[in-house]
């Protein structure tokens, strides 16, 4: 199997040979093992038939493509990519095209197209380039797999330009709005890219509390890590409070913080409520077990919720403390830690959530500062955190290669998971001293589409018969 990378030139018509719409150096074709002349040409979910001439004296970094044959295949300029020709199924694949899916309509300005993920998406793009991968941005709404394409958004010239593209060699779900996501138009259309054109969607949905602990609590060795979790009724919590002086409650499906409750035994019977709201935490102090368990079901009501053990975690001060490490799959598609912070809550907030006005810190500096006879090391936080992360992927269903593990130690230095986030935040307040350069999630998260796009290559062979040329009349 031959790979070269290269430049991509679309020319005229009139500048190739009669029936032929690909021209290359000899060199180069010797260099991808062509012995043929006409073969498959690929570029994402597109294939046509393709006819080459081979230079003598050409540059042997560049491949030469009719504007025929690069409207057929939606093809766009590419001035860096990696070209692949497969021998067995005579096909020759141009530029892997890496579809990005988001959830919002772009801005209408330019310098902003995406919102706060725009230099997340910037950096994919620099770093996709780099390794010879076309990146395309797309909303759900815009796939349309009846005919094999997306209307997205790609970059060029430093702009993101509206463009016709055909289906992505894998897709990365980033969409963060739940309620897109489930939306019933949408998994269908993400289950037709799965099953029927074996395209790889990775983080392909968010999780749920409750379920999550439900999987890890499978396996035994999990247990040291899990809080007493259940699902929230009225009984039940009844019971959980005469065995918890502090009880979390937290919308299933929730993020950011949303909707998280916290209540604590005060003495003489009554009750401290605490609830996150945009601007701080609400407080009040509840007479008895009895009106508590009212407030709650009527905060409650209908919605989906779980009730977890308190835990009595460390604090900086009278500010909470956690931990988010961030793990992805490389490039040989195996889980590595690639980041990890403290995260310090803000002292109005019962959460540490970085929407919620928490700050970062470096995990060796919180670490050393907090105020622990016997602490864990920054190893033994990302040795937990990788240890949860291969248990989860036992036994979960789907494909997941970017997880953020949020871990709390409480006053013993005992470790604790407190959630699995499958959408980790991409925006610049959750990086320490952002720079110009990439950062490393992006260059993680490239490499493993390098081996998702060279894994599909093999397991999904294209036509295996030889491509034909059905007409004498003039085609470029």
């Amino acid at each position: 199997m031959g790979l070269a990378k290269v430049q991509i030139q679309i020319l005229p018509n009139q500048q190739f040979p009669e029936h032929i719409n690909i021209m290359m150096s000899d060199q180069l074709a010797k260099k991808l093992n062509i012995h043929t002349d006409m073969l498959w040409v690929s570029f994402g979910s597109s294939v046509t038939t393709g006819v080459i001439g081979r230079l003598r004296r050409a540059n042997h970094k560049v491949i030469f493509i009719s504007s025929y044959l690069a409207n057929k295949l939606l093809l766009p300029a590419q001035p860096h990519t990696v070209v692949q020709f497969d021998s067995r199924s005579l096909r020759l694949r141009l530029a892997p095209l890496f579809g990005i899916l988001i959830s919002k309509i772009p801005q209408t300005d330019n310098d902003e197209l995406f919102g706060p993920i725009t230099r997340f998406l910037d950096e994919c793009d620099a770093a996709a380039l780099n390794q010879g991968i076309r990146v395309a941005v797309v909303l759900a709404d815009m796939i349309d797999p009846d005919r094999r394409g997306i209307k997205g958004w790609i970059k060029a010239n430093n702009r993101w330009l509206a463009a016709a593209l055909p289906l992505p060699d894998v897709i990365y779900n980033r969409i963060t709005s739940r309620k897109i996501e489930e939306k019933e138009s949408v998994q269908a259309k993400l289950a037709r890219l799965k099953h029927q054109f074996h395209i790889p969607i990775f983080n392909e949905r968010f999780l749920n509390k409750l379920e999550v602990y439900q999987i890890l609590s499978k396996d035994e060795r999990m247990h040291q890590y899990l809080p007493e979790t259940y699902t929230y009724h009225t009984d039940k919590c009844r019971e959980f409070l005469s065995r918890h002086a502090v009880v979390y409650l937290k919308p299933t499906n929730g993020s950011l913080g949303q909707g998280i409750i916290r209540v604590e035994q005060s003495g003489g019977g009554q009750w401290l409520y605490q609830s996150a709201t945009p601007n701080g935490t609400l407080s009040k102090t509840v007479p008895s077990k009895k009106e508590l368990l009212h407030l709650l079901d009527k905060k409650i009501r209908k919605q989906p919720y779980i009730m977890q053990q308190g835990l009595n975690l460390v604090k900086l001060g009278r500010r909470q403390v956690d931990f988010r490490v961030l793990a992805q799959k490389n490039i040989q598609g195996k889980w590595r830690i690639t980041s990890s912070v403290g995260r310090i809550a803000n002292d109005q907030h019962i959460v540490s959530n970085l929407a919620r006005g928490g700050t970062i810190r470096k995990t060796g500096e919180l670490l050393n500062e907090l105020p622990l006879t016997t602490k864990p090391s920054i190893n033994d936080i990302q040795h937990a955190a990788l240890s949860i992360i291969h248990s989860f992927e036992e036994w979960v269903g789907g494909h997941y290669a970017e997880l953020g593990i949020d871990l709390g130690i409480d006053t013993k230095g005992k470790i604790w998971l407190i959630e699995i986030n499958s959408k980790p935040s991409k925006t610049d307040d959750t990086v320490i001293n952002p720079t110009s350069q990439t950062r490393p999630s992006v260059a993680r998260l490239i490499d493993y589409v390098q081996y998702l796009v060279l894994y599909r290559r093999h397991a999904h062979a294209p036509p295996s018969h030889a491509p034909h040329w059905t007409s004498r009349r003039r085609k470029h």
